[in-house]
C-alpha cells in the first residue's frame, strides 16, 4: 500500500474508492502541470502572435497609403510628361513653320536648340523689315469705316478712288509711328479736304500719311521718330463726316493699300509678298538678307 494511493469519488450513491500507484499520481501531476505551462506558453505566444499581427497590418495599411500617395504622384508626373511633350511637339511645328515662312530648309534631325539659334538670327532680318516699313496697327479703332478702292465718297456723291483706309474713332485717340522715320510734313491741307495733315517718311522709299488729324501737335517737320511713337491725335478735321483717320501709304510714289500691312506681323510675316505686288520686295529681300545674312545650311 505504500506506492499507491486511494482517490474517493462521492455522489448520491454514495462513495467509491479506487486504488491508483504512486507513479500514475506522479504522471497526472506532471501532465498537469505540463497542460497548464502549455497554455501558458501557448497564451503568451498567441498575444505576441496578436501583437504581430496589428503591427503588420499597420504596416500593410501604411504601405498601401504610400503605394496609392505614389500613384497619384505617378499619374501626375505622367500628366506633366504628356504636358511637357506636348509643347515640344508645338514648340517643333512652330519651328518648323517659321523656317518654312523665312525659307530656312527643314531639318528635323537638329538639335532643337541648334534650329531655334538659326531662328532668332532670322528674327532679326524681320525686326528690319517691321522697324522700318509700316507695319502693325497705328491706332486704335473701333473699325474699317471705308476700304482702300473705288467707292461712292459720301460727301461728294459720285464715284471716286479711295487711296487710303478709313479708321473709325473717337476724336483724340493717339496715333503711333508704323515704323521709324522722319516727319516730312505737317500742315492742314484744306484744298485736299484732308484738314490736318502728317506725312512721315520711312527707309527702304516707303512714306505714310494721316488726315483728318486734331489740331493738337505733337511732332514737327524733320523730327525723328521711332515706331510706337506718339505722332498724333485722331480727329474730324476737312471733310469728314466723322471721327476717324485717314490712313494711306506710298512706295516710290506708288499708292498701296494699307490694310494688309496694318494686319502684317510675324506670325504672316510672308504673306505680305503675295498680296502687294507693287512693292519690289525680291530685291529689297536681297538687300536685308546682305545686312544680316541667313546661317549657313548643313551639307
Amino acid at each position: 500500500m505504500k506506492n499507491k494511493f486511494t482517490v474517493t469519488i462521492s455522489d448520491v450513491h454514495g462513495s467509491r474508492h479506487f486504488l491508483l500507484h504512486q507513479l500514475i499520481k506522479k504522471f497526472l501531476l506532471y501532465f498537469t502541470l505540463f497542460v497548464a505551462l502549455s497554455i501558458l506558453i501557448g497564451s503568451f505566444v498567441i498575444l505576441f502572435l496578436m501583437k504581430e499581427v496589428s503591427t503588420l497590418e499597420a504596416k500593410k495599411e501604411s504601405a498601401v497609403n504610400e503605394r496609392n500617395i505614389l500613384l497619384e504622384q505617378n499619374e501626375e508626373l505622367q500628366a506633366k510628361i504628356s504636358e511637357k511633350a506636348q509643347e515640344y511637339e508645338n514648340i517643333r511645328d512652330k519651328i518648323s513653320t517659321m523656317e518654312e515662312m523665312i525659307g530656312l530648309r527643314v531639318n528635323e534631325e537638329e538639335n532643337i536648340d541648334s534650329r531655334i539659334e538659326e531662328i532668332d538670327l532670322t528674327i532679326i532680318q524681320q525686326k528690319t523689315f517691321f522697324d522700318n516699313i509700316p507695319s502693325g496697327d497705328v491706332m486704335a479703332y473701333s473699325e474699317i469705316s471705308s476700304p482702300f478702292g473705288w467707292r461712292e465718297n459720301p460727301i461728294l456723291k459720285r464715284r471716286i478712288f479711295h487711296s487710303g483706309l478709313d479708321l473709325r474713332s473717337p476724336v483724340g485717340t493717339p496715333i503711333l509711328a508704323p515704323a521709324d522715320g522722319v516727319v516730312k510734313f505737317t500742315e492742314y491741307n484744306q484744298n485736299s479736304g484732308y484738314g490736318n495733315v502728317i506725312s512721315l517718311s520711312h527707309n527702304y522709299g516707303f512714306e505714310s500719311y494721316y488726315a483728318h488729324l486734331l489740331n493738337k501737335p505733337v511732332v514737327k517737320e524733320g523730327q525723328f521718330v521711332r515706331k510706337g511713337d506718339l505722332i498724333a491725335y485722331s480727329g474730324n478735321s476737312g471733310m469728314s463726316t466723322g471721327p476717324h483717320l485717314h490712313y494711306e501709304l506710298k512706295f516710290i510714289g506708288r499708292t498701296l493699300n494699307p490694310e494688309p500691312f496694318v494686319h502684317w506681323k510675324g506670325s504672316n510675316f510672308a504673306e505680305i509678298f503675295k498680296k502687294e505686288k507693287r512693292v519690289t520686295w525680291e530685291s529689297l529681300i536681297k538687300l536685308i538678307n546682305a545686312q544680316y545674312p541667313l546661317p549657313k545650311q548643313p551639307s
